[in-house]
């Protein structure tokens, strides 16, 4: 049984949220946005914090950002979610990383998972999130 499986069983209706995930790797991203779309998001994908912004700019704010720390580009994932943070109030924030601690991120995250993370936690998070907005 997979952590989507278990999600999904014990709250099977979608969730319905708009995700922004920003992930440089490749396979995390797909993994990560295939699993939130089964569980009933919309799903944005980028691969770096300059990329989402350029797509904050033209869509409708997300409920909530899910950004690596660790990102190719003139902004990392922190800087990132500061500016989400300030500029979209509603948007809630989970912040990932292999490399950065809880400490780090919490002055700019409503969430901090380290990786590996398991689907499912991702998932009640995001739940949780967009029930807030």
């Amino acid at each position: 049984m997979t952590a989507l499986r278990v999600e999904a069983e014990v709250a099977p209706a979608g969730i319905g949220a708009r995700v922004l995930v920003v992930e440089d790797d490749v396979l995390v991203r797909a993994l990560v946005s295939e699993t939130l779309r089964e569980a009933g998001c919309e799903v944005i994908e980028a691969t770096t914090a300059d990329e989402a912004v350029a797509v904050l700019r033209a869509i409708v704010a997300p409920d909530v950002l899910v950004t690596d720390v660790k990102l190719p580009g003139d902004l990392d994932g922190m800087q990132l979610a500061a500016k989400v943070r300030q500029t979209m109030p509603l948007t809630k924030v989970i912040v990932t990383s292999g490399h950065a601690s809880v400490e780090a991120a919490k002055s700019v995250a409503h969430v901090f998972l380290a990786k590996p993370f398991e689907l499912w936690r991702l998932v009640g998070c995001v739940r949780t999130l967009a029930a807030r907005v």
